[in-house]
């Protein structure tokens, strides 16, 4: 769009940063090439994140860059076309063109520390320009650019541009207090929502969560048939155990977003979009379900086969109350693989076994991530192991083959659903399960084959419909255990925010109430779904509670995760 005022934003960062590195090097010509490479490596990232995610590259982004050996099956996958190795090496071939000229600053001998100390300042107030929210409503209004085109991403690159979009995000990172946030607030929440006596039929069984990555049910996309279904075992257990839908707070990637919702309880909807709370927001202890039943004595305990430091996990594992996170290197069962990439879901089943034979007098609360089913799914697993065939007139052989590699993927995760459902019902110990899905996978470009097969109508997410909306974001879970509960389930076959989760399982167990719980089981009877970044909520719900509820869900997640722990003052 025209948008000057983005343009002029910009240019006014780069010729600071650019002032800033000349300070620093003494010679413009190497500022320069510094800066047009990085420039140009940002550009690079974030055009293939949105090739595989459909989502821009953040500045938190820049946090995964400790684990980039991870990415290494996404990248064996960029392709490089000779205009883009172009782009690549023009600051190289402009630093060579500058070099015969070599343009510096001179300085005399001694007073080399002055240009460096002046770069050093040049960069702490280019800092506070764009992370100060006093200053940062004031340069919006002087570029004309709006603050709220952070809350849609899609938009806020599209009329902004990268680098003004990048740099927005960067003062985004700072969550302003709610303006009702105050002990007082707190301390009334806590009163109105407080925890009954515990229930005689609190049986404190081991509890066992399963982030089961990329769980969905793709026979639901029009005009598309398999040679089997390739999730026979869910739909079995969903006819005699409870099951239904999350709606997730992301699509395609970012399962730590909707991990840390089922884990806490709390919500990610006031955070910048893409944002990573474990790495930006979780510095302390936080109010967690593992530290709910770490407080009556249970072990707790989280698995995941894959790097235990991806998104920051084993930092801030420790601090939502878990005693342990092994990751996929720290396993003590065998490790089992196929030809695809990561470690089999079987591997995971086996491991949670081992650790339910285990002395755990006191009860286990487990929560396991799985990671076979990860993208990228462009010929994933070989040939031989492509079991079942998937046919759809209107999609490419590229996009056929995704979907194929997929469904292995998803029928091994139900395989390994059924090896654990087994398993837990031939225990004597009172056991609980919750399995879900963290999101919809991400099988092509611009959301192809969603698009292709007509699920969807746009390959942009503003011009969704509220139906395609909850679509894009709705995976299947299930609840079972291998004892009476003597309770009915609240939300048998219903649709709930994945926050809801966890509270919906511990009325259904019986187990002790907390304000947090009893906070989130009356935002379920008010509205069970809430999608705040796409505006989806529940119809027919009461439009003042919900927000009177919600608010009150960000006053406690903040209050746990920056603000200064006034819940836990007032009920400890």
């Amino acid at each position: 769009e025209n948008r000057p005022g983005a343009f002029y934003f910009g240019l006014f960062i780069t010729y600071a940063l650019f002032m800033a590195l000349c300070f620093i090097c003494l010679r413009p010509w190497l500022a320069g090439s510094m800066l047009g490479l990085c420039y140009t490596l940002l550009a690079f990232a974030d055009y293939f994140k949105f090739s595989f995610l459909q989502e821009h590259l953040f500045p938190w982004d820049l946090l995964l860059a400790k684990n980039a050996e991870q990415f290494k099956p996404f990248l064996a996958e960029l392709h490089i076309s000779p205009f883009m190795l172009v782009l690549l090496f023009s600051p190289l071939l402009y630093s060579i063109f500058l070099l015969p000229r070599k343009p510096k600053w001179k300085w005399k001998k001694y007073d080399f520390f002055i240009p460096i100390t002046v770069g050093i300042f040049f960069f702490g107030g280019i800092t506070a320009f764009l992370t100060s929210n006093t200053i940062r409503m004031n340069y919006t209004n002087w570029f004309e650019i709006s603050v709220n085109d952070t809350s849609a991403q899609e938009s806020n690159y599209y009329k902004n541009g990268f680098l003004t979009a990048f740099a927005l995000n960067i003062g985004y990172l700072s969550i302003q207090t709610p303006a009702h946030y105050n002990q007082n607030t707190i301390e009334q929440l806590a009163k109105e929502y407080a925890p009954a006596t515990v229930s005689n039929d609190w049986k404190k069984p081991d509890v066992i969560v399963i982030l089961s990555e990329s769980f969905w049910d793709i026979t639901t996309l029009p005009n598309t048939t398999f040679s089997q279904d390739p999730l026979t075992n869910y739909r079995e257990l969903a006819k005699n155990h409870p099951s239904g839908t999350m709606i997730s707070s992301t699509f395609g990637g970012g399962t730590a977003r909707p991990e840390f919702e089922v884990l806490t309880g709390m919500t990610t909807a006031q955070m910048p979009a893409g944002a990573f709370p474990y790495q930006q927001y979780m510095h302390k202890d936080t109010f967690s379900f593992a530290r709910y039943f770490k407080n009556m004595g249970y072990d707790t305990i989280g698995l995941h086969t894959y790097d235990n430091t991806f998104y920051d996990r084993d930092k801030a594992y420790p601090l939502m109350g878990f005693d342990q996170f092994r990751g996929q290197n720290q396993l003590k069962t065998e490790l089992w693989w196929n030809s695809g990439p990561y470690l089999t879901d079987e591997t995971l089943i086996d491991e949670i076994q081992y650790e339910l034979e285990q002395p755990h007098p006191n009860g286990l609360f487990l929560f396991g991530i799985t990671m076979e089913n990860h993208s990228l799914f462009q010929n994933k697993f070989s040939k031989e192991e492509l079991t079942i065939s998937v046919d759809n007139p209107d999609c490419s052989p590229t996009e056929i083959n995704s979907m194929e590699n997929f469904v292995k993927g998803v029928s091994d995760s139900d395989k390994a659903l059924k090896q654990l459902y087994d398993y837990v019902m031939s225990r004597e110990k009172e056991t609980v399960v919750l399995w879900f899905g963290d999101h919809l996978p991400t099988l092509g470009n611009e959301f192809s084959p969603y698009t292709t097969t007509g699920k969807i109508h746009s390959s942009s997410s503003e011009e969704w419909t509220q139906q395609e909306i909850k679509y894009m974001f709705s995976t299947p879970y299930i609840v079972f255990a291998n004892y009476d509960t003597k309770k009915e389930y609240l939300a048998e076959q219903k649709e709930v925010s994945s926050y809801l989760l966890m509270p919906l399982l511990l009325d259904y167990i019986h187990a002790p109430e907390t304000v947090q719980s009893n906070l989130l089981l009356d935002l379920y009877d008010t509205c069970p779904v809430i999608h705040s970044k796409y505006d989806l909520y529940q119809p027919n719900s009461n439009p003042q509670k919900t927000k009177r509820l919600t608010d009150a869900l960000w006053l406690i997640t903040y209050d746990q995760l920056m603000g200064k722990n006034f819940l836990e003052q007032t009920t400890s």
